[in-house]
This record gives C-alpha cells, structure tokens and sequence, in this order.
C-alpha cells in the first residue's frame, strides 16, 4: 500500500470439504513489503472467465495468532523491508446455478478446463513513520559537562545527555529507547488502507476437475474415455473431429453431426480401397452401419417425432457428445482395421 500495488503471487485451488454446501477454497500468498505493510483482512468476489460473478469470497482466519509488524524507514533496519507474503485461504460456497455456469464454460474451452478470477478487496495498514536521527554528542569539545539536570513533571531530577540531530542513512543506536519517529512531511504515522487486486485465469485441469472437484461439488463420478489418436493414419478423420468439437462449443448441433458423418464417408471410403472383397470388410460394414443411422439423427427429427410415443425431441449436448465418443472410437477401430494383416 502507500503507493505500492500488491500482487498474488500464488493461488491454489482446491474442493472445500468442511461445508454442508458446495465449495470451494483458495490458499493464496499476497506479495507486499514486510514491515511497510500490514494486512488486515480479505474478501471479495470469485468469477467466471468471463466477468460473471459466481459467488462471494470469505477468509479463513488461522487458529494460531499472526503478528504482523510496521516500522519506520531511515536507519540501519531499512535493508529489511523487502518483499514477503502474507499466506491466507479463501472459501467460496457455490450454489446449483454457479456450479451449472462453471460446467457450461467448461464444455466451451477446447480442453475442457476450467478458468476462473478471484477479485480481493485488502484491507490493511501502512507505516508512514521515519526516525530522527539523534546522536550523543562530544560535551568536552563544547566545554559541557557531561550530563545534564534534566526535571520531570513530578519534580524528579534525572541526569541527562547531550544529544543533537543528523541524518545518517544507516542510523542505529545502543540505547534501547533512542529510537525517535517523525511523520513523513506530517504528523501522520499511520495510514488505513484498502485496495483491490485480481487473480485470472486461475486454470483447473479437466483432469483435476473431473477426478476431485466435481465428486465433492455433488456432480457425481464422470465416465471417462480414453480414446488414443495412434499414429492418426486417417488424419483427415481427426480434422474432422476437431471441427465438431468446436461446433459443439459453439452449440451447433447440426455441424456436429454434419462433421460426423463426414468421418463416415471418409472411413468407408478409405477401408473399401484397402479391403475390396476381403473377409475384413464385413467387419467394418457392420460397425459403420449402425453409426451412419447415429449419425442421420439430426437429419431425421421429423420422422423420430411422428414415431411412437410421439412428441417432438431436441438435440443438445448429451446427444453431441454421445456422437462424438462414437466418432472417436470409430476413427481409432477404422486405424486399427487398416493396420491388420489379410
């Protein structure tokens, strides 16, 4: 503070685990100078990528009492106010509505991680204070006497030294209460602060997200699909699976399929010219046949309303990611196929 921008360094996340309700924690550590700056306390705001607030932030005060010190410049101590952190944790409790805003984002990043803001309003002190340099000066070069009377308010005499000012960079004295302080230009010591400062782009892993924050959010356990890409020997098949994928972002469910049904075409072609009438043709016949049918869904939605029951159906997002797991399975079963001996 005083003019001085503070900074997170450092923030982790992690699942908040000692709520009934949701949430979240961050441990984070605030660069400021020791000793020129005190924080007293945070709160604020966590955000979606995109500005959204998501809910209030609260900290989580140690059980163990922390101290933290102010001192005044100009002396021998400056080369201590150097930069130190001030280590805290943070908690946000998520509702229903925040945590389907974060999944949704999620979905829309092209790895399926996720980003978050902590915005932190600080509140806090800092020191304005300087010393005055006063020094035990040579009473015999002034023909002095070597103490002086010196009268208390209660009328007791004490001995007294000599002293004048003079600044000295590295001012330090034996005399444990010689440590006289001035305002710096005032009679200000003290200033109450507060200022903000934000943290983006505070990224979760789809893998991190998957396997320990959304169990203990309450999305329950994901089903996950490791499909391996190989040596991509139908590389023009994965073009096409990366541009349903941003389709699928983008919520365009009619270019997912159109993308999908494209990696059909290309497969079938590609394995005819490889096999023509050999007995591995019948294989592929079979797993392409039912995913053409998958893959017209989007086509036929009319004909699938009029079918018993009836009632009209939508495509969302189950239905796209359904089609592309398939899509991805098949490219990798097709590459397989294509790698085998006959």
């Amino acid at each position: 503070m005083n003019g001085v921008k503070m900074e997170i360094k450092r923030v982790v996340p992690r699942p908040y685990e000692k709520c009934i309700l949701p949430a979240m924690s961050f441990e984070v550590d605030i660069a400021h100078v020791k000793f020129q700056e005190a924080i007293l306390g945070l709160e604020g705001f966590l955000e979606s990528a995109d500005g959204r607030i998501l809910a209030n932030i609260v900290e989580i005060k140690p059980e163990i009492a922390t101290t933290s010190e102010l001192g005044a410049r100009d002396s021998s101590f400056d080369s201590r106010f150097k930069e130190t952190v001030y280590n805290s944790t943070l908690v946000a409790i998520l509702d229903r509505k925040a945590l389907d805003y974060i999944e949704d984002r999620r979905m829309e990043d092209e790895k399926h991680d996720v980003y978050l803001t902590l915005v932190l309003n600080i509140r806090g002190v800092s020191a304005r204070a300087k010393l005055s340099h006063f020094h035990e000066i040579d009473h015999s070069s002034m023909g002095l006497p070597p103490y002086v009377n010196v009268f208390s308010t209660s009328g007791k005499r004490k001995e007294g030294k000599i002293l004048a000012y003079g600044h000295d960079s590295q001012f330090s004295t034996e005399f444990t209460n010689l440590w006289i302080l001035s305002g710096d230009g005032s009679p200000v010591f003290l200033g109450v602060n507060s200022q903000s400062i934000k943290k983006e782009d505070i990224r979760i892993s789809s893998t991190d997200w998957i396997h320990d924050f959304a169990p203990k959010l309450g999305f329950g356990e994901y089903f996950i699909v490791e499909i391996p890409r190989g040596k991509e020997a139908v590389k023009k098949a994965w073009d096409y699976v990366e541009k349903a994928e941003e389709c699928s972002r983008e919520g365009n469910t009619k270019e997912v399929y159109a993308n999908c049904r494209e990696v059909g075409y290309l497969l079938t072609k590609v394995t005819k010219e490889k096999f023509e009438n050999k007995p591995a043709i019948k294989k592929w016949k079979r797993a392409i046949d039912k995913f053409e049918t998958l893959t017209s869904m989007d086509l036929h939605t009319e004909n699938i309303t009029e079918q018993m029951p009836k009632g009209e159906i939508s495509i969302g997002r189950p239905e796209t990611e359904h089609v592309l797991i398939v899509t991805k399975a098949l490219i990798k079963y097709a590459e397989e196929l294509l790698r085998e001996k006959n």
